[in-house]
């Protein structure tokens, strides 16, 4: 059975929404800056790279965690959201602490 992540968007016009992701393509999740997380994805032939632009989160890979927990908590459900939460007082940045983390962009190359 298929499972997906479901990534709420906050951006502007086609942005927004949510957007799902097929969990078992993901490959690697790594957060390369405070707004930037990559999301690798097995594509075969075409796109593999989902870049999210979230906002930011200081030195703190919330964004990541947040989409690794996803892809573990939920055994044999057929959706999991991604819960980004709020802001931690870890890592400084000028998103400020408590502050709802969001993404505002969606990349696919």
């Amino acid at each position: 059975m298929a499972r997906f992540l479901e990534i709420p968007s906050f951006g502007a016009g086609l942005q927004g929404g949510s957007f799902l992701i097929g969990a078992d393509q993901v490959m690697t999740v790594i957060q390369t800056a405070a707004v930037t997380t990559l999301i690798h994805v097995d594509g075969g032939v075409g796109a593999d790279l989902i870049t999210l632009t979230h906002t930011d989160t200081g030195t703190a890979p919330q964004v990541r965690d947040a989409i690794n927990y996803a892809l573990s908590a939920n055994p044999g459900g057929v959706k999991a959201v991604v819960r980004l939460g709020a802001r931690s007082a870890i890592g400084g940045g000028p998103t400020a602490v408590g502050a709802a983390l969001q993404v505002t962009a969606i990349a696919v190359s």
